[in-house]
């Protein structure tokens, strides 16, 4: 089942009572933490951004949930591993400019510091059986997944399952990048991380979306809506119906719908809440939603000739005129692909380049955009 809530604003009482709402269509928050519970909130705060960037979870969102948390007994502390270097100071940054530290002391909830890691058992992944993950989510008794609705460079849709990749510390994602580098079996490595941090429930913020290049470099849409589950999977399933998604098309889905932890087909979930899937996906109408997959579109994927031409055929980052020679993509490039010389765009290597879109992804200045090649421009008017 899910919760579905309209919602066009972040106006603080507003999206208290809305998300009350969708706390008390399953029950109610005490169905959930109980006095003295360690509650761990996990927002998206996958770089620098202000909240009306609508890049990460907006602050108003997290102090609802936190304040709803306390006044049930919880002791609420708000986790996560942002993109790049994750320390204090990095962490320091990223809550204050998102505006969640803010958020955070308003609501009573403590900010997390604790960059160690715990090992713990994944006896559901299907390649990984132990993960670590961040201590804090390791320890809690309850996650509450705070997601934001994207689209995304690499996995096309970004939610409720792939906001859980910020339980991996730091510059650790790098290494699944490298080892999963094909978007099936990554799309399988983010489902067996979601499953190793036990996430309780989950809820979207589609208040204000971030479509075309997401999950970061994209525009901002408003698609008016909150979604809540305790079931991540079910809560995707619907974000991907609303903004027209297909799923056929989006790694995480497919790999979830063939482990059976997804509805193939929505109308299977259950839905509860003050607006329908129509009126929602009205809303969203304008949505745009970006592929990756002409080639496995044209059944060309396997055996070597498929392999070259599926290296032929992926969209490749291009440095545009926004790059500052900073240096940050090829600081957070997992194969080293990238070089960066001073006063010059950035050069990726298109041999070694694995097509995760880190650089993109952690570009500062929105400077990486994601071209499709002329081949595969051919391929998708086939």
């Amino acid at each position: 089942m899910i919760a579905l809530e309209s919602c066009k604003k972040y106006e603080y009482d507003i999206v208290r009572e809305k998300i009350k709402a969708i706390f008390d269509a399953f029950g109610g928050i005490e169905k959930y933490v109980r006095p003295g519970a360690k509650v761990v909130l996990k927002p998206n705060l996958i770089a620098r951004k202000k909240p009306e960037e609508a890049a990460t979870t907006h602050p108003q969102i997290l102090r609802a949930v936190a304040e709803i948390c306390k006044n049930a007994g919880g002791n609420v502390i708000v986790a996560e591993s942002p993109g790049g270097v994750y320390d204090k100071a990095a962490l320091k940054s990223i809550y204050r400019y998102s505006g969640i530290e803010e958020a955070a002391i308003t609501a009573g909830a403590e900010l997390n510091f604790d960059t160690s890691v715990t090992k713990v058992q994944n006896p559901e992944g299907k390649y990984l059986k132990t993960v670590e993950i961040l201590t804090p989510i390791a320890e809690a008794d309850v996650v509450i997944d705070l997601a934001k609705l994207k689209t995304h460079g690499m996995m096309v849709y970004t939610g409720a399952v792939k906001n859980m990749f910020g339980a991996i510390a730091g510059v650790d994602k790098a290494e699944y990048h490298m080892k999963m580098p094909d978007y099936d079996s990554f799309a399988d490595t983010m489902i067996d991380i979601f499953l190793s941090t036990k996430v309780r429930f989950c809820i979207i913020d589609g208040i204000t979306g971030m479509h075309k290049d997401g999950p970061t470099a994209g525009e901002v849409i408003e698609t008016g809506i909150l979604i809540g589950s305790d079931n991540a999977f079910e809560a995707d399933r619907a974000a991907m119906d609303i903004i027209g998604a297909d799923t056929d098309r989006v790694p995480m889905a497919r790999a979830a719908i063939s482990r059976g932890l997804m509805s193939k087909n929505v109308d299977e979930i259950e839905i509860t809440g003050d607006i329908d899937l129509a009126k929602a996906r009205a809303g969203a109408s304008g949505f745009v939603v970006k592929y990756n997959d002409s080639l496995s579109r044209l059944h060309f994927s396997d055996g070597i000739v498929g392999r070259a031409l599926e290296k032929l055929m992926k969209p490749k980052p291009v440095f545009t005129k926004l790059c500052r020679s900073c240096g940050e993509c090829a600081r957070h490039c997992p194969v080293k692909a990238i070089t960066v010389e001073k006063g010059k765009r950035a050069k990726a290597d298109l041999n070694k380049c694995i097509r995760c879109y880190c650089c993109q992804e952690l570009c500062p200045f929105k400077a990486v955009k994601i071209k499709k090649t002329p081949i595969a421009v051919l391929a998708g008017k086939i």
